[in-house]
């Protein structure tokens, strides 16, 4: 169920965890070489430079990392950091090195021409795409931070439409979190196609569904391949199932294009109802979704979503996102959701609240909607986002009740309830119940 998720904007915060008061370290480095390296295939040996502005103090070392085996023997001194590139015998190759000193660092993109032939040169023009929040691995420990990263010649329509363009979709694991604020920066670095699907940090999901590239509106999955990640652009080698070699180079900072503003439902009301509506769901099907932190305000919040007939994914189709206190005890606590809700108030606490849904620009329903999906596809003559009321939800004889006491956008009533299983309760679609 993970790429139902798609068609919502979540949100999710990075957990950091009490440590120790560390010196603050006073010297900030800076590159004084070039950001991109060039090789030849044949390889050779390169040096990075850099100088600290306000003078180098002793508390931390400057180190250099990579995560390939071909950048070996990386040395650092006299501000100073030397590499060398092997022999590259197969098809064009990049990675970055990341040169840290404290909580300052930069990273060099390292690119090497290659032997194979690529059959694809693409350029990108346009970089989307979403963050889903924290990985959870068995155990409830969090592993690292997934993004889908999309490279295209055009802006896309949404997460989920290609709009006629061609696209070339990543899902990888990071061990940043993003930060909703002005900007959605994807993390620098270095990061492989893993077919095993592991989800470790500096991993792409090789997954068919999670990865490909959309050509002529035909999808076609990685067989292997890295996306490198700097701070003045990104470069995809990726080689298909069939064998064929494509190099996707976009320019430019990789920040993720903004989807969020509200025009749209800004200029008239979103929902086409003109009278009361009302829903009696029994049996249905719910899926429950611990995001961790609300845009940094100090609450969790769940993400809930639940469709009438599984099967064929038809029926009456609710989304919401509940807000509740941190005492509830996050992901440990599989039932935290349960409680009763009123429309969030910025002027009050948040918690035990849910925010109005609305409709982006972008047509994405967010935080608290009614639709009608048939076949797998929604229905926005019978969409409607929820704008105020109250909603509970409890458990009544071993079901999930959600009980809706709200209104449209337009002053409608959506009244209704709908009963069912909660048949998943982590943020990737591993089902933990």
């Amino acid at each position: 169920m993970k790429r139902l998720s798609l068609i919502f904007a979540l949100c999710a915060t990075l957990f950091v965890a009490c440590e120790p008061a560390k010196e603050v370290i006073k010297g900030k480095l800076t590159l004084t070489s070039q950001s991109v390296m060039n090789f030849e295939a044949a390889g050779g040996q390169g040096e990075i430079t850099f100088a600290f502005v306000e003078g180098e103090t002793r508390a931390e070392k400057v180190t250099a990392i990579t995560v390939v085996d071909w950048i070996t023997d990386l040395k650092v001194g006299n501000n100073k950091v030397t590499f060398n590139v092997a022999e590259n015998g197969g098809e064009e190759r990049n990675a970055t090195i990341k040169v840290q000193y404290g909580a300052d660092s930069f990273q060099v993109m390292v690119m090497q021409g290659g032997t194979t032939a690529v059959d694809v040169n693409f350029t990108a023009t346009h970089v989307g795409g979403t963050f889903y929040g924290k990985f959870i691995v068995d155990g409830g420990q969090t592993e690292g931070f997934n993004y889908h990263v999309i490279m295209s010649d055009r802006q896309p329509a949404n997460y989920n439409v290609t709009n006629g363009s061609t696209e070339y979709r990543f899902d990888i694991y990071a061990g940043e979190s993003a930060e909703f604020s002005d900007e959605l920066r994807i993390p620098l670095g270095t990061y492989t196609i893993d077919q095993s699907s592991s989800n470790r940090i500096g991993t792409i999901d090789g997954h068919a569904n999670f990865s490909y590239v959309v050509m002529n509106g035909i999808s076609k999955p990685f067989r292997s391949g890295s996306l490198v990640v700097s701070e003045t652009g990104i470069v995809a080698e990726v080689t298909l199932m069939n064998g064929e070699v494509h190099r996707v180079v976009y320019s430019g900072a990789p920040v993720m294009e903004d989807y969020s503003e509200d025009t749209f439902a800004d200029v008239f009301p979103v929902s086409q109802y003109t009278d009361t509506l009302s829903f009696d769901v029994t049996g249905g099907y719910m899926y429950a979704y611990y995001r961790g932190d609300w845009f940094g305000t100090g609450h969790d919040v769940w993400f809930m979503h639940m469709i009438e007939q599984k099967n064929g994914f038809s029926g009456v189709y609710l989304i919401f996102n509940f807000i509740v206190p941190k005492s509830v005890g996050g992901f440990s606590n599989t039932e935290g959701y349960l409680g009763e809700y009123k429309l969030s108030d910025p002027t009050s606490s948040l918690d035990w609240t849910f925010p109005a849904g609305r409709l982006r620009d972008d047509s994405q329903m967010l935080n608290a909607y009614y639709m009608y999906c048939v076949g797998g596809q929604i229905d926005m003559s019978q969409a409607a986002p929820i704008v105020d009321g109250t909603i509970k939800v409890e458990k009544i004889d071993g079901s999930t009740v959600i009980t809706v006491d709200g209104k449209d956008d337009a002053g409608n009533d959506i009244k209704g309830t709908f009963s069912g299983d909660v048949r998943e309760l982590d943020n990737q679609g591993t089902v933990v119940k």
